[in-house]
């Protein structure tokens, strides 16, 4: 039986000082602003929508991840989130290692095997297809035979063999096929080949990928399974150069085409569709991969919803978001923990990312295969688009930007719409990751009326709504998610309905793993070592929510008892250190951190162990008391981020009230959090208690003490977290949205000396800055909330442009929204700026670096920014002056247009330098200072519209824009 489908497609800028930062709230709107949103039933833009899906990396059952002690336990909460979401495409990794060590001979049994045929059920139980990405990284096992000679990297090399490759590919389908995987239906090759990090061939690497897509489609026809399956590449990221290739030399090999776009905004979005698009026709054009690179900060101008939005309406086959979960890869060696996931592996912690709160309604009730409907909205702060499902159920997503609280009105036009509609709605207050991961929950029904319906309940913050006639998905809470208990302990587990009904019926998980009755209540079974049980209450109609517990060994006479660690395992923003105890007197504790059964011959435990930042730690340990057996093993694993928490130059030494905080010799400590210190220099270590400090800087916060050996700097005046941009530690680029200290908007940044932005000048300080960069229309912005004592201050900081790629970029500084200068840093050189004085009260105040240019594509970087004390008669704030020298020797022509132009630049604090279109002239520093006989080809001036930027020596800027003949 054919299985295939067919796819249809189809300006002047000065200082300004501020002096007491004192703001008015904004007054609410008296009444909803009224929107209406049309959907036109007999219209179509295209008739096969895949729908939402998701991107998989394969590895939570196999040795990457397991090792730090991911169990079958943990594999049914991953399975309960798949059923919840319901993605309707995946697009699955597979590595060749799995399947095929030696050339030609196929091992379907292998555990690699076992473990993929795992996520396929689970796929296919939730109604999701597959997008089977066939040889996305080559295992060291086949590097022998696989990988083309002298491959730099035989991780990514392209297959030596290319008939061989297809009858690999064929081969597998085959088995798939015939173990009742119809769901896979789609085939693609490797990743992103047009970069340098998933795929290598030698020579023309185009050809190469067509010639190897080809080999598989020639096989897969031979076999009889080319109507089975459809071909989807290249895969490509801001390459429409791959797909237009693959269009115009491998058109009959490829049924759909790919492509991956990350954080543009939805009209960069509209012009990437449209490129790929001029050069494929009518093929379907697949979003294969799109997030952010830190979840739940998708905005109005780029994001979850208006990617669906923007990709329905343009003809958009289907859209699979990067990615679902994170794992541990062990060959090869990786970690996708931490960013872009909707929640990273379990075995770190339950509770989702806040993407999975906003992407996984649009995963659930975007409908698969559905006619996508023409749709309208009557203002430019609504988008739309709305879907009809081959059942004929109606789906309808709005989102709406920040602003005004609004009345939404549906309007259906060319047929009738009388269902009701019940809403599914999202804004960022939503987004409370906890460890049940359950979607948004239904908030209303809305019947239509005169073929419409009337949404009153839309905010001012940005949001978007699904508004669907399917039913909503029933959902199970329990109560605890996770707990633990000794062994022959009893534990009392809850379950309640959200948008449904029914009485579950409980059971366990796993043979001799305990027992639960119908009340709930779990008694666990006796262990020797720990082991975490899956225990479930399942409704009637099968939806499900699972609880995790946790078993330890019970105390028992004879047995030495078990560890006990002080830090529950999880991912942890900065450096923690873990205590470990056993309740058995005279106990001594062994431990291992790579995963492996500690012993009597392992490290013995002398103290707190710190974590190290940038590094994922699986602390195993054992105790062994004196005329006791050995206690069982018990476990936690931990992921250090690298977020900074103290001032420049400190790091985590002690717990408030945790004993000492030791170091050998004289040197600076700060005692305290959330960027509130006290310090003092101490010698040869200090208890880390408000004792030894003299106060308390933020009483009741979670309060350590901080040391830096460096006593030859004074402590700072305001405490800035990551001023000098060094976390995190990154040899590249760290790209935002993030926080770091800063809260870093999409566009923006840390950077290394020797990243891809190649800066001129290597940082002032340490070897990181912080990047402000614009393109596609958007800029970008630094934010950190700090608190301030009462006074006068001003900021300092040092800034450069980037320069051999680009243009220029600008931007103010500002304090609570009000500009205290705008900067114009010309040129790669750093230097250093100081703002005009602002007086704030004592309390919180919010420092801002907002990049103020948006055409074209721009970078600044920004280092080393401090409070300083200032005298706000003493600053210099005032911007130079700039007339147009007057008489037929120096200026020719008007305001409206000159043949030449001279001009007079004045400025108290002297002239330092003038750009004009980007090109510098450096001049002495003088009070008055000259520009002459500037005419097209001079000082960097062109025919038609110039800016020139006149910079004083404190940093003032004034810009002047003329035009020449």
């Amino acid at each position: 039986m054919s299985r295939r489908r067919t796819a249809l497609a189809l300006t002047a800028a000065t200082s300004v000082v501020a002096s007491a930062l004192l703001l008015p709230a904004t007054a609410a709107s008296a009444a909803d602003e009224q929107r209406t949103v049309t959907v036109h039933l007999d219209q179509t833009v295209q008739e096969d929508y895949l729908g939402v899906g998701v991107n998989v990396i394969p590895w939570s059952l196999l040795e990457g991840t397991t090792k730090y002690g991911y169990d079958d336990a943990d594999w049914e909460v991953d399975v309960e989130r798949i059923q919840t979401l319901r993605p309707k495409v995946a697009r699955v990794w597979f590595q060749i290692d799995w399947m095929e060590l030696e050339k030609g001979q196929y091992d379907f049994e292998s555990p690699e095997m076992q473990a993929f045929y795992r996520y396929l059920d689970a796929f296919k139980d939730a109604g999701t297809e597959i997008e089977l990405n066939f040889g996305w990284k080559v295992g060291e096992r086949v590097h022998d035979w696989f990988t083309i000679p002298g491959a730099p990297d035989p991780y990514i090399s392209a297959p030596a063999d290319l008939p061989a490759y297809g009858a690999s590919a064929s081969a597998l389908l085959q088995n798939l096929f015939d173990r009742g995987y119809d769901n896979v239906d789609y085939l693609t090759f490797y990743n992103e080949p047009n970069g340098s990090w998933d795929f290598w061939a030698p020579g023309d690497e185009k050809a190469y990928y067509a010639d190897m897509a080809r080999a598989v489609s020639d096989r897969l026809t031979t076999d009889g399974l080319r109507d089975d399956v459809q071909i989807w590449g290249p895969e490509e990221v801001n390459a429409v150069a791959w797909t237009q290739y693959m269009a115009e030399n491998a058109g009959d090999v490829f049924d759909q085409y790919s492509f991956h776009l990350y954080g543009e905004s939805y009209d960069a979005m509209g012009a990437a569709i449209a490129q790929r698009r001029a050069v494929i026709g009518d093929a379907p054009l697949n979003l294969s991969e799109m997030g952010w690179t830190n979840p739940g900060t998708s905005v109005w101008e780029t994001g979850y919803a208006n990617y669906i939005v923007r990709s329905a309406n343009d003809g958009v086959h289907s859209n699979l978001i990067w990615q679902l979960n994170g794992v541990m890869t062990g060959d090869p060696a990786g970690d996708t923990n931490g960013s872009y996931n909707l929640w990273d592996s379990l075995i770190l912690g339950l509770a989702p990312t806040a993407a999975f709160y906003e992407a996984g309604p649009l995963l659930r009730y975007v409908p698969a295969h559905s006619t996508v409907l023409v749709t309208e909205a009557s203002d430019d702060d609504v988008r739309a688009t709305a879907f009809r499902a081959p059942d004929g159920e109606l789906t309808v997503l709005v989102e709406t930007q920040e602003g005004a609280s609004k009345d939404v009105r549906v309007q259906f036009e060319g047929g009738d719409a009388t269902d009701a509609f019940t809403r599914i709605s999202y804004t960022d207050a939503i987004a409370q990751p906890e460890d049940n991961a359950l979607l948004p929950a239904s908030s209303g029904t809305l019947t239509p009326a005169g073929n419409a319906f009337t949404d009153d309940t839309v905010g001012a913050e940005h949001s978007y709504a699904i508004y669907t006639t399917t039913p909503t998905a029933t959902q199970v809470a329990m109560t605890p998610v996770r707990s633990e208990v000794a062994g022959g302990g009893q534990v009392q587990l809850g379950a309640s309905v959200i948008d449904g009904t029914g009485t579950p019926t409980w059971s366990v998980v796993g043979e001799g793993n305990g027992s639960v009755d119908a009340n709930g209540v779990f008694t666990a079974p006796a262990v020797d070592t720990e082991r975490s049980i899956a225990v479930r209450a399942t409704l009637p109609d099968g939806e499900y929510g699972v609880a995790l517990v946790e078993v330890t060994p019970a105390s028992t006479a004879g047995v030495t008892d078990a560890p006990v660690f002080s830090l529950p395992g999880g991912m942890y923003p900065s450096v923690e250190a873990v205590t470990i105890t056993s309740g058995t007197p005279g106990a001594q504790i062994f431990y291992t951190t790579d995963g492996s059964e500690p012993t009597a011959s392992s490290a013995a435990y002398t103290g707190q162990i710190f974590l190290e930042p940038l590094k994922t730690t699986y602390l195993r340990a054992v105790a062994i008391a004196p005329g006791d057996a050995a206690s069982g093993v018990t476990s936690q694993l931990y992921k250090v981020l690298d977020v900074q928490n103290a001032p420049d130059g400190y790091t985590f030494c002690q717990y408030a009230d945790g004993g000492a905080c030791a170091f050998d010799g004289e040197a600076n400590v700060a005692f305290g959090s959330a960027g509130q210190f006290v310090f003092g220099t101490f010698t040869d270590g200090v208890d880390c208690a408000v004792a030894s400090f003299g106060s308390d800087p933020n009483p009741g916060g979670d309060n350590r003490c901080f040391v830096n050996p460096d006593t030859s700097e004074d402590p700072p005046l305001v405490s800035i977290l990551n001023a000098g941009f060094e976390r995190p530690a990154t040899g590249g680029t760290a790209n935002g949205p993030m926080v770091n200290g800063w809260t870093f908007s999409a566009r923006a940044g840390i950077q290394h000396n020797n990243s891809v932005f190649t800066p001129t000048s290597p940082a002032p300080e340490g070897e990181r800055t912080a990047y402000l960069k614009s393109d596609s229309g958007l800029a970008s912005r630094l934010d950190q909330t700090v608190v301030f004592p009462a006074g006068t201050f001003a900021l300092t900081f040092a800034a450069a442009n980037r320069v051999g790629y680009g243009g220029q970029q600008e931007f103010d500084v500002q304090v609570d929204g009000q500009t205290l200068g705008h900067y114009v840093p010309v040129g790669g050189d750093y230097r250093y700026y100081e703002t005009a004085p602002f007086t704030v009260t004592q309390g919180e105040h919010t420092i801002s670096v907002v990049a103020t240019t948006t055409e074209g594509d721009n970078t600044a970087f920004v280092d080393d920014i401090r409070v300083v004390a200032a005298d706000d008669t003493l600053s210099d704030t005032t911007a130079p002056t700039v007339t147009v020298k007057q008489g037929d020797a120096f200026t020719q022509g008007s305001s409206e247009a000159y043949d030449k132009v001279s001009f007079k630049l004045y400025d108290a604090g002297k002239i330092d330098r003038v750009t004009i279109n980007g090109v510098v002239k450096d001049l002495v520093d003088n009070e008055w200072s000259d520009v002459n006989f500037v005419a097209p080809g001079v000082f960097g001036a062109v025919s038609g519209e110039n800016t020139m930027v006149v910079q004083d020596a404190a940093g003032n800027t004034t810009t002047v824009e003329f035009r020449l003949r």
